[in-house]
């Protein structure tokens, strides 16, 4: 049994440490609380130039997925309830009886529930709530000052258990055999049905899979300009047909967040002559290029996102991932009314080919003889240009091995469909 009367405590440093925790943790949670209500589409990020709205901007601008002050916020409410426990203990004589005990630990908690959970929800919804975010701004920056040491041991651990959960090239070779004999019992009789054992064995092939493999392209990305004017993204999201759109300040790069197009059209029913997308954008979560695919699931679905960023180790964006590209991998391609009906690969005759250029180099035929391990790139369109040191013009042929290339569509900035010949080795062509 738990003895407090073996511990000795200065009742007026107990008082002194409940209350002080007491107020720093009411103003953590209003900070809390009013970034919950700005990402909800509930509240707007204060128009002012102070400090306060500025960390208010700098925390926005993190992953939505991301707790703001969770290590100081943890840290002040086991504070709290430790000093208050100890000061009630104090009060009620210092009786070590269970009852006594547990009644003293259930105050203590209420207390630091009303104040650190309840009180600062009202206070944000309240008329003044840049008064408080004035006042709580020293506070929070103080908090965050006591346990800088605390929250830098807790990301080294993070990184560490993150770096454990890696699975090695043995595992991953493992799960491809398993796959493969699924497959081959489906065809040798098995009772499982070939669509399930075609899942099953894609659902294991996907460890294998990194988000850079299937993510879309920055240079293929749909992008609200915030500089373009609402009028102007307004008619982009209705007729691109995508569901959710990054709003960026000139390019991906510069997300702003992600906009599901349903909220936007809905600004449209606001009395309201100041228009701003940006009242509706969720922060963007980032996954890493180099992330396996799986783990890219688990993060997307603990974070409750359809579409999240896919950063490359430089600090740039790469592209975009989705949920939807990743259930693809498992079942299949995944179209709508909205998808046009395309084939990346089609073949001309027994020697030639018409390819896209974003076609993945593990899915063109054999014949080409392009071992994409051995490239670094992932895509057609990407092999040509890298190996040619531009991007070739419209109607431009070039040789490539045993590969005769016409560009047949092309912009400035990506191929879009070429055709290719196989040659024999001995016949003469120009190289371009």
């Amino acid at each position: 049994m738990i003895s407090t009367e073996s511990i000795s405590f200065d009742p007026y440093f107990l008082l002194i440490v409940w209350i002080c925790s007491l107020v720093v943790g009411l103003y953590l949670g209003v900070f809390r609380s009013l970034i919950d209500r700005i990402r909800a589409g509930f509240s707007t990020l204060p128009a002012d130039e102070s400090k306060s709205a500025k960390l208010l901007e700098s925390l926005l601008s993190q992953p939505s997925h991301t707790s703001p002050f969770f290590t100081e916020s943890g840290f002040f409410s086991a504070l709290q309830i430790i000093s208050s426990f100890f000061y009630i203990q104090f009060l009620a004589g210092g009786s070590s009886s269970s009852l006594n005990l547990g009644l003293s630990f259930l105050a203590a908690f209420c207390v630091e529930r009303v104040f650190s959970g309840i009180i600062p929800k009202f206070l944000v919804k309240g008329t003044a709530p840049a008064v408080h975010l004035k006042i709580g701004f020293p506070l929070v920056i103080l908090s965050r000052v006591l346990t800088y040491p605390l929250s830098l041991f807790l990301e080294k651990l993070e990184v560490s258990f993150n770096t454990s959960a890696n699975k090695g090239e043995d595992e991953l070779s493992e799960e491809n055999e398993v796959a493969d004999h699924i497959r081959t019992l489906s065809r040798e009789g098995s009772n499982l049905d070939p669509d399930i054992a075609e899942i099953v064995g894609n659902t294991l092939e996907m460890g294998q899979l990194k988000v850079q493999d299937i993510m879309v392209s920055r240079k293929q990305v749909q992008i609200l300009d915030i500089t373009d004017g609402f009028e102007k993204n307004l008619e982009i999201a209705r007729m691109c047909g995508h569901t959710r759109l990054p709003l960026c300040e000139g390019d991906l790069d510069h997300c702003l967040g992600i906009i599901h197009v349903k909220y936007a059209f809905k600004l449209l029913n606001k009395d309201s002559t100041d228009l701003s997308l940006q009242t509706i954008t969720k922060a963007p979560a980032l996954v890493s290029a180099e992330d396996p695919l799986p783990l890219a699931l688990r993060k997307m679905m603990k974070w409750k996102v359809h579409m999240a960023l896919v950063g490359d180790e430089f600090g740039g964006i790469d592209g975009v991932i989705t949920l939807e590209d990743i259930l693809e991998e498992v079942v299949g391609e995944i179209q709508d009314e909205f998808d046009a009906d395309e084939n990346d690969i089609e073949q001309v005759n027994e020697d030639s080919w018409k390819i896209a250029g974003l076609t993945p180099l593990h899915e063109l035929p054999d014949e080409i003889g392009i071992n994409e391990e051995d490239e670094e790139v992932a895509s057609f369109g990407g092999f040509i240009t890298q190996k040619f040191g531009k991007i070739p013009e419209v109607k431009e042929t070039l040789t490539i091995g045993n590969l005769e290339i016409t560009i047949l569509e092309a912009d400035d900035t990506s191929i879009g469909l070429t055709e290719v010949r196989l040659v024999c080795q001995s016949e003469e062509m120009p190289q371009s």
